[in-house]
């Protein structure tokens, strides 16, 4: 195991290159894990995860042996994840080493995030676009590597989050290329393309109409192209959306004078997003707090998507106004009373769900029956 030269590459960042690697997948209640030929752990094969680092296992080999052995060279990727948000975020994130090797390697080698499904077709466009034209190898068995590249993260969630510079130049650099769109220079990232199925802003219809009449043009990333996502987002100077996986491509990729507004509909919705805007803008992003109650529905097992938060408008008028977003021109009252109860309805008949109040600012509040919210 070298660090860097060993006549293969070198970088500004850290990058192991290590003869003789084991991958493992997770088992028996173990982590997934790289080892070099003698069962000792490649500490850059470490993962960031949900802000706690899982370093790399000893593996006896004496006991686990490869299934199969690659003749060759490959980049180790990390965990090939299935969600959007958490590919952009942690799947790419050791790719930026490819370019320096990408005449001696062989393939890009992942453990599977969740389940043995293969890479959705939109992924791989991102890959593409990443100038990821290599064969992709998921381990699902112990297997060995005559030689594995293994590049530190540059980018994850927690202590990653900002990225490193390295990173942060190569995907500006690789995503960058596209056209920017024009007449598009404000926009609100809206959810209601997944039609509630995944949680949100409660009347989020409400506030898209509001967002309009101020100039914005309502944008659903997800019923978008890659590409048409990123030239939207090259071309925008003002962008507002909630806390949502639409945001990690939006620093991705948002010129420098860009102005963008996270609106939270979770109260840590910016634990991760807020250092990684900053980080790849160079600039802090508006945070607007403005929640005034959350509601979950039954039915749905996964807590961010069945959680809808309430704000308060005038709070979010305010602050997008005090920060230079909009002028303020349209009627950004609270909801009344009835306009709750009436929307409350519409989602449960919808959803087929009960909806409870879970949190209330200024007062704490046990979970209710829909219906018996009593009026402000």
């Amino acid at each position: 195991m070298t660090k860097e030269g060993d006549g293969v590459l070198a970088a500004s960042e850290p990058i192991t290159v290590v003869h003789g690697a084991m991958a493992v997948p997770a088992r028996n209640g173990s982590e997934a894990t790289v080892c070099d030929a003698f069962g000792a752990p490649v500490v850059d094969a470490g993962i960031f995860r949900r802000s706690r680092y899982i370093p790399a296992e000893f593996v006896d080999r004496s006991i686990v042996e490869p299934h199969t052995v690659m003749s060759g060279t490959y980049l180790f990727g990390g965990v090939f994840w299935m969600h959007f948000g958490h590919f952009l975020f942690e799947t790419i994130s050791r790719l930026w080493a490819v370019p320096l090797v990408r005449d001696k390697l062989d393939g890009v080698v992942f453990f599977r995030g969740h389940g043995h499904r293969s890479p959705p077709e939109a992924f791989l466009t991102i890959l593409k676009h990443l100038g990821i034209d290599l064969p992709i190898i998921f381990v699902d068995q112990p297997m060995g590597f005559e030689r594995l590249i293994v590049p530190r993260p540059g980018c994850g969630m927690g202590p990653l989050s900002a990225g490193t510079p390295v990173f942060r130049d190569f995907v500006r650099r690789q995503f960058g290329v596209v056209s920017p769109r024009t007449g598009m220079e404000r926009i609100y990232l809206t959810r209601e393309g997944y039609r509630l199925r995944r949680g949100g802003i409660f009347a989020e219809s409400h506030l898209r109409q509001l967002l309009e009449t101020e100039g914005y043009v309502a944008f659903a990333p997800e019923r978008h192209s890659f590409e048409q996502q990123l030239s939207t987002y090259l071309g925008a100077r003002h962008i507002i959306g909630p806390d949502s996986s639409a945001l990690h491509l939006v620093g991705f990729v948002s010129p420098p004078d860009a102005e963008v507004a996270i609106l939270l509909r979770r109260h840590e919705g910016a634990h991760d997003i807020l250092p990684q805007l900053t980080g790849f803008m160079g600039r802090k992003p508006l945070v607007v707090d403005a929640i005034l109650r959350l509601f979950r529905r039954d039915n749905e097992r996964n807590e961010n998507w069945s959680m809808f938060a309430e704000l308060d408008f005038p709070k979010v008028r305010d602050a997008l106004v005090g920060a230079g977003f909009m002028e303020g021109k349209a009627d950004w009252s609270r909801l009344g009373w009835m306009q709750r109860q009436r929307g409350i309805a519409s989602y449960e008949k919808k959803l087929q769900a009960r909806i409870q109040t879970i949190w209330a600012k200024g007062r704490a509040i046990e979970p209710v029956a829909s219906g018996t919210v009593a009026p402000d």
